[in-house]
């Protein structure tokens, strides 16, 4: 069973379209592109789609590739500064050399919606943040209470308390948030680097795998057990440069393997549940 991001984002975003709205000030969504990375334009383009299906003021700043580390932290600072800023973000990767974590720690905790600063991601680790990293909030989405939820997904299946779960890859941005999420909320947690030995003898004993390390086509649906679901954050391009998640989906079908397709599958959710931290981080921000 294919679980279609598009329709799940969708619905999402209808039900924060009338929350934007409702905001006492209207502030801009800001968001930094340095280089033209073609993977990134891609991303971006689909947040200020987002972005103007909510009515949002989306500002693009496109900043060179040679910037130093200095210079874009100082940046990053300047254009999140306004009071009109109700949040924003840098666009990743970043070119080589530059120190990220150092710019990244330049975004304001309180307009840092993507979650991508140590302030921000501190207080998330701590329990002290009103909002949750966007890979988070796609995990929770659709093991949400009730049949109900917009992702449609939940069922007693896929119960988590029961479940035993395999998170392929430790990455800053899925990895390591979705798996702090996860430890107390799972029967049990296997986290993988792509590197471990016999990694997929041991994603057959998992009902749940979540991954995102960008290597394409890195395990199959005959890697896993009949009736598993996939939750796929892979990006990355694979044979003749089409674009590929972690999961080849081949054979899934016949095994009643559910799993998110790339694209199309966790990338549509992810931009929907930027602009809920948007709209949260600004519903509680007086004006």
């Amino acid at each position: 069973m294919i679980l279609g991001g598009t329709t799940i984002a969708a619905n999402l975003i209808a039900d924060l379209k009338p929350k934007i709205a409702a905001l006492k000030e209207r502030r801009f969504f800001g968001a930094a592109l340095v280089g033209e990375d073609p993977a990134s334009v891609n991303f971006l383009r689909q947040k200020q789609k987002t972005a103007a299906l909510l009515g949002i003021d989306f500002r693009l700043y496109k900043l060179p590739a040679d910037i130093t580390t200095d210079e874009l932290r100082a940046e990053i600072g300047r254009l999140a500064a306004p009071k009109t800023c109700g949040g924003f973000i840098v666009q990743l990767p970043l070119p080589e050399g530059i120190n990220r974590h150092y710019a990244l720690n330049a975004i304001p905790k309180a307009k840092d919606v993507d979650m991508l600063s140590e302030p921000a991601l501190g207080a998330f680790y701590t329990g002290r943040h009103p909002i949750v990293p966007p890979a988070v909030a796609v995990v929770e989405e659709v093991f949400s209470a009730g049949g109900g939820s917009a992702s449609g997904v939940k069922t007693k299946h896929y119960d988590l308390r029961a479940a035993t779960v395999a998170m392929i890859g430790a990455g800053f941005l899925i990895g390591r948030p979705v798996g702090f999420w996860l430890q107390n909320r799972v029967a049990e947690l296997m986290v993988f680097d792509i590197s471990v030995k016999n990694l997929h003898e041991k994603l057959a004993e998992a009902d749940i795998v979540i991954s995102g390390t960008g290597h394409p086509k890195l395990f199959s649906a005959k890697h896993l057990k009949s009736g598993a679901l996939v939750l796929d954050f892979g990006y990355g391009h694979g044979e003749n440069g089409k674009i590929s998640g972690d999961f080849d989906p081949e054979g899934a079908e016949e095994k009643n393997i559910a799993y998110t397709p790339t694209p199309g599958g966790t990338g549509p959710i992810l931009v929907a549940e930027l602009f809920e931290n948007f709209w949260k981080l600004n519903a509680q921000t007086p004006a």
